[in-house]
C-alpha cells in the first residue's frame, strides 16, 4: 500500500512540474498563435512531423495552441504520441476535439476522409480566439508563423491559397476559389453569421461538388481573399505533381490571384509553407521517392520529433536516411 501511495505522489509531482513548465512558457511568450488540424488515425505521424516543423522553425517567444479535431474512433495511443510531442518542445499546448459522429453520412470518397468537413465547425469549437490558422497534414512549415497569423483580414471570412482547378472556380460570378488545406480563418465573423448552421443547411439543399472547399467558396464567395504565394505553395517536383512548375500554375490561374508570376517563382524558392495538395503521392506514401528534395526535408523534420524511430519503422522507403540521421 505504501508503495502505491508513493507512486501516486511521484505522479502528481511530475504532473505539477509539467504544468509549471507550460505556464512558464505561456508567460514567457508574447506571441500566441492558434492552429487547427483535422486528422484520423492514419495521419498521426504526418501530423507530428508537421507540428515538429512548426516548433523547430518558430521563434523562442512564440507559443502555439494546437487544436486537433479527431473522430470518435481515434486511438488513445495516438493521442499520447501527439501529447508527447509537446512534452518535448514545451512551447505548445494540445487541445483535442472529439467530433463524434459529426458529418456522418456527408458525401466523401476514398481519396477524402470525413475529417475534411471538421474545419467547418471551427467557429463553434474555438471560442477564445477571433481567428485561427488551419493546416492540412500534408503541409510543412519552414519559418515562424507570426507574420502569417498577423495578416489583416478586414471583412474577409477566409484567406487561402488560390486553387488551380478552373472547373470549380466560376462561382456566383467570381473566381476567388481557394484551396482549403492552408487557410487563415476569421472565427469572429463566422460566429456572427452562425456559419456551422449555414453549412448544414447549404449541404442539405445543394450538396457539394468538391466537398468542403465547394461549401466554403460557395457560401462566402464575396468574402474570400488570397494569401501570398509563400503560404501554401506546392514544391513543383516534376514527376510527382499534377502541377510541375510555377509557370504551369500561373498559367492555370489565368490571372486570378493577388500576385505576379515573378512572385510565384520567388515564393517557390523562399517558401514558408509547403503544401502537398497537388501531388499524386503523399510524402509518406511507399511509392514516394525518398531521394526527392521534399522527401528528404520531411524525414529530416521527422528526425526532430518524439516518434522518429516509429516513423523509420513505418515508412521503410526512408530507411537509409533514417540510419544517417540517428
Amino acid at each position: 500500500m505504501h508503495f502505491i501511495f508513493k507512486r501516486i505522489k511521484i505522479f502528481f509531482i511530475l504532473l505539477f512540474i509539467s504544468l509549471l513548465e507550460i505556464f512558464y512558457f505561456i508567460f514567457k511568450s508574447n506571441v500566441h498563435i492558434p492552429i487547427a488540424f483535422a486528422i484520423d488515425n492514419k495521419f498521426t505521424y504526418p501530423l507530428i512531423v508537421l507540428l515538429t516543423s512548426i516548433l523547430y522553425n518558430s521563434k523562442s517567444n512564440t507559443f502555439y495552441y494546437f487544436h486537433i479535431m479527431i473522430p470518435d474512433e481515434f486511438l488513445e495511443e495516438n493521442r499520447q504520441k501527439i501529447y508527447g510531442f509537446c512534452k518535448k518542445y514545451k512551447r505548445c499546448k494540445i487541445i483535442f476535439f472529439n467530433m463524434g459522429k459529426k458529418y456522418k453520412g456527408w458525401r466523401t470518397s476514398k481519396y477524402y476522409p470525413l475529417t475534411i468537413y471538421y474545419r467547418l465547425s471551427l467557429s463553434d469549437l474555438v471560442k477564445n480566439f477571433d481567428k485561427i490558422i488551419y493546416l492540412d497534414s500534408d503541409t510543412m512549415v519552414h519559418s515562424d508563423l507570426t507574420d502569417f497569423y498577423n495578416i489583416e483580414m478586414g471583412d474577409k471570412y477566409y484567406m487561402g491559397f488560390p486553387s488551380h482547378e478552373i472547373s470549380y472556380m466560376e462561382i456566383n460570378g467570381t473566381r476567388n476559389f481557394i484551396n482549403s488545406g492552408v487557410m487563415l480563418i476569421n472565427l469572429k465573423l463566422l460566429r456572427k453569421v452562425n456559419a456551422t448552421i449555414l453549412y448544414d443547411k447549404f449541404y442539405q439543399i445543394y450538396g457539394t461538388k468538391k466537398y468542403d472547399e465547394y461549401l466554403i467558396n460557395s457560401l462566402f464567395f464575396n468574402k474570400i481573399s488570397f494569401l501570398p504565394f509563400i503560404y501554401g505553395i506546392p514544391d513543383f517536383e516534376k514527376g510527382h505533381y499534377i502541377i510541375d512548375s510555377p509557370a504551369f500554375f500561373w498559367k492555370a490561374l489565368k490571372g486570378y490571384s493577388n500576385g505576379t508570376e515573378e512572385e510565384m517563382v520567388s515564393a517557390s524558392n523562399n517558401r514558408i509553407i509547403t503544401h502537398g495538395a497537388y501531388t499524386l503521392k503523399k510524402w509518406w506514401a511507399k511509392e514516394y521517392d525518398a531521394l526527392s528534395k521534399i522527401g528528404k526535408m520531411w524525414i529530416y523534420y521527422a528526425s526532430k520529433s518524439n516518434v522518429f524511430n516509429d516513423i523509420c519503422d513505418t515508412f521503410i522507403q526512408y530507411k537509409n536516411f533514417c540510419s544517417k540521421l540517428k
